[in-house]
């Protein structure tokens, strides 16, 4: 199991600083491949990714250091602190385009705090195996879990009922 602060190796070949980065990394794998090796079925599930990260990057922002810490009242050079808060499990931080971004869905902002579900959050996806990229992903995605079968980030201020949800999904044997 990987609970680390995503510097290990996957145990599967892959790089961990590729697991965190979803959408990055099957775009690199994907442009590494040859082109008769990529299927249509391939590049529209690469597209799809891709059209998931723009979304929560519209939606709520896919915050740098410097932005959480501002967001969250903290001085602007304590950006470590933020990094720390990541590696920590408190705070979801998922590579993109080089850096760690912060989804903005894990912030209540008129409070300047994190929201408690984040870091039983990530330690249910740790314990899962589950990277940050992926759990960010899977909060945006519809859910039978819920009564209108909306997303997880929909109900993010109702701890309980997300981490119920999460453990379904995250732990649902096949």
């Amino acid at each position: 199991m990987n609970k680390g602060n995503g510097d290990e190796g996957t145990g599967n070949g892959v790089p961990a600083h590729w697991k965190d980065e979803s959408g990055d990394a099957i775009g690199r794998a994907a442009s590494k491949a040859p082109s008769c090796a990529t299927s249509p079925q391939m590049s529209r599930s690469i597209q799809a990714t891709e059209r998931v990260w723009r979304r929560v990057e519209s939606e709520f922002g896919l915050l740098t250091s410097s932005e959480v810490a501002k967001l969250l009242g903290i001085e602007p050079a304590a950006t470590n602190w933020v990094e720390e808060q990541r590696i920590a499990g408190r705070l979801i931080g998922v590579r993109r385009h080089g850096s760690y971004r912060y989804p903005g869905f894990q912030f209540d902002p008129a409070k300047r705090e994190i929201l408690p579900l984040v870091a039983p959050l990530i330690e249910l996806a740790r314990a899962n195996d589950w990277p940050s990229g992926d759990l960010t992903l899977w909060m945006l995605g519809p859910s039978t879990s819920f009564e209108r079968e909306d997303r997880p980030v929909d109900h993010r201020h109702e701890p309980s009922v997300v981490i119920a949800s999460a453990r379904s999904s995250m732990e649902a044997l096949w």
